[in-house]
């Protein structure tokens, strides 16, 4: 999996840069320091995926996320970042993100998460997300089907959310599909996004 570095702080990179290299299957095939260097090296080279900082100087994480995926949307980008504002969460998965983990996050965590989402996962960080409480109103779910919808959002995948409530892999999959279809959404991404607009985020 070739990878990009982005972010204007050097000792991230650095470290990150390290972590990742480390990884067998996990190739740094570059780091830049801003959002319009991220969009020129991913025009001049092969890049799987990109580890994208939300806020930098010039053009920030987030326009870049999306003229990136506006232009090769076969890459895959994760925000990097220190903030868990979940205005930044929505935003960014908004532009075309299918991840978003904080800078200090356990290393273990963010290469799962790496993998994950280049093996076609939406994953959002537990820790961004642990002061997130369940869905508020009346979407038409059923309580389960709202208990489900709040693991999506959370990140979890199908085995993490049957784990959790005792439920077959088989049950959270069909339910995920009914979820899908009530609320007229195309796949988890949306789901998630759907979530944090009805939160009022």
């Amino acid at each position: 999996m070739r990878i990009l570095l982005v972010d204007d702080d050097e000792l991230i990179v650095q470290s990150m840069a390290i972590i990742l290299g480390a990884e067998g299957d996990l190739d740094i095939v570059g780091q830049v320091n801003s959002g319009s260097a991220a969009i020129r090296f991913v025009r001049e080279h092969e890049v799987d995926l990109v580890l994208m900082d939300v806020r930098m100087p010039g053009m920030d994480g987030i326009t870049a996320t999306q003229i990136i995926r506006e232009e090769q949307p076969r890459i895959k980008i994760i925000m990097l970042t220190t903030f868990h504002d979940y205005r930044y969460i929505h935003r960014s998965l908004q532009a075309g993100a299918s991840g978003y983990i904080l800078k200090s996050d356990e290393s273990d965590t963010q290469v799962m998460t790496i993998r994950a989402v280049y093996a076609g996962l939406p994953v959002i960080s537990e820790h961004a997300l642990q002061e997130f409480g369940k869905v508020e109103g009346d979407l038409g779910l059923s309580q389960r089907e709202n208990e489900i919808f709040f693991h999506v959002a959370n990140g979890l995948s199908n085995k993490e959310i049957s784990e959790r409530l005792c439920i077959s892999e088989g049950t959270v999959r069909n339910t995920i599909s009914v979820i899908l279809e009530k609320l007229q959404l195309r796949d988890r991404t949306q789901l998630a996004i759907r979530y944090w607009q009805h939160k009022g985020f």
